[in-house]
Parts: structure tokens; sequence; C-alpha cells
């Protein structure tokens, strides 16, 4: 007989984040303070938070419920009448969401161990990362590799990523780690997957000269407190502090 059983998987998280963003500047306040409260919050209580009328911020709640970020309860109070209406966040908190994911990056980095195999697997894993992504198979496919034209195409998804990049002459400098957290710096082998990743997305396919002749140059992502990393846009170099 057949099996007419159908399996439900979980809302994906993504879609919150992403219906999130979408979400008005107003609409995003009254969610985190929601967020935020240990217990469900009147609406009245959400509106002396924001310092907002009442009537305004229901409207808001309203919305909010509709999306999926908030759901309804009652309290009983014990006094006569409908008690209030109570609110209370179903939506992920995006901070959650990361922390977790710090702490995945973290468990592989130390599965993976130390010293150079460790170096080299975690290259590997940012190298095929690289690969896997489509938005940068693409920019792979139609721009020659190592050239400025490669270099500019992938900003935006640097910037999308979290590392803020910011051209200066010829030069790129990553403003900022997006897995740097209050309380939280990744694992050196975190930053080797990043490095991976970049080395396979730029691919300078470039020669370095020296006084003992042409060498490969090779790529070198590291934090620079205050200052960010860099890449350069003709040639990639071992630099590690941005200039």
């Amino acid at each position: 007989m057949h099996n007419s059983r159908i399996t439900t998987f979980p809302r994906p998280a993504l879609g919150d984040l992403s219906a999130r963003a979408d979400l008005s500047a107003a609409r995003r306040r009254v969610l985190e303070v929601v967020e935020a409260s240990d217990e469900s919050m009147t609406a009245v209580q959400v509106a002396s938070a924001l310092n907002l009328h009442h009537n305004t911020v229901r409207e808001h709640l309203d919305s909010l419920v509709d999306a999926g970020f908030v759901t309804i309860s009652t309290r009983p109070t014990g006094k006569r009448g409908r008690p209030a209406l109570r609110y209370s966040s179903t939506a992920p908190d995006p901070r959650q969401v990361i922390d977790s994911y710090l702490l995945l990056l973290d468990a592989v980095a130390h599965t993976l161990g130390k010293g150079e195999s460790a170096q080299s697997a975690a290259l590997e894993i940012g190298r095929r990362w690289a690969e896997l992504t489509p938005a940068v198979a693409q920019i792979v496919a139609i721009t020659p590799a190592g050239s400025r034209e490669r270099i500019m195409s992938l900003l935006p998804y640097l910037a999308m990523m979290g590392f803020a990049p910011e051209v200066k002459g010829e030069d790129v400098i990553l403003r900022s780690c997006p897995l740097v957290t209050h309380g939280h710096t990744p694992d050196p082998l975190v930053c080797a997957m990043h490095e991976g990743f970049v080395r396979s997305a730029a691919e300078t396919g470039r020669e370095r000269v020296t006084q003992d002749g042409p060498e490969p140059a090779p790529l070198r992502i590291a934090r620079s407190a205050g200052e960010g990393c860099q890449l350069q846009l003709h040639e990639v170099t071992s630099t590690a502090k941005a200039s």
C-alpha cells in the first residue's frame, strides 16, 4: 500500500531573515523590543518602550503577526473584562543564528587540528566554498584571472559577506570581518578558509619579480586592528598589514 504520509520540514530560518530585511525601520524597532523582552508584552508596554502611541504600535504588531514574526496570546488577570493581548516573537534572533554558526565554524576548525596539514585543509575548504558559490562562479567565468575587472566585480559580493571593502588606489582594503562579534574572534583556521575563498575567487595568475627571479605572488588575508586587510587589484601580495 502506498504511503501517502507527507513529511513536513521546518520553516527555513533564512526565509525569516530575508523577510526581516524587508521590514520598515519602524516595524524592525517594534520587533526588536518584543524580541528583547523575556516575557510577552502588551501593545501599551511596547509603545511605552518606544515612546509611541499605542494605536500606532498596535498597527505594526498586527503586521508583524500577519508576517509570522509575532504571535498573540492572553494571560488571565483575575479582573473583569477581556485580558489584554500579549505579543511575543516567533522569528529567529539574527544574533543567535550567527552565534550558532560561529560555534559550528570553530568546531570545524578544532576538528582540523593544528599545523600545516590543518592550514592546507582550511584553505581547500575556502577554495571549494568559492567554487560552489554561484555568484562567484559566474564572475570567474566571465572575467580574466587576476584582472582589475574581476576584483571590482567581486566587491559587491565581498560587501554582502560583511567585509566592507574599500578601494584605495590599487588596493582593496577589507575594513571589517563578518565573523568578529562582541566577545568572539574566529579561529585562525576560519581566517584561512576566508583566505582560500578569496584566493580562489581572485586567482591572480601573475608572478612577482624579486632579486632571485619571478615567484608566485601568494594572497594572505590578515586582520590588522583598525586597518583591515589588504588585497591588491593588479597583484596580490603577501603583505600582512594594510598600508
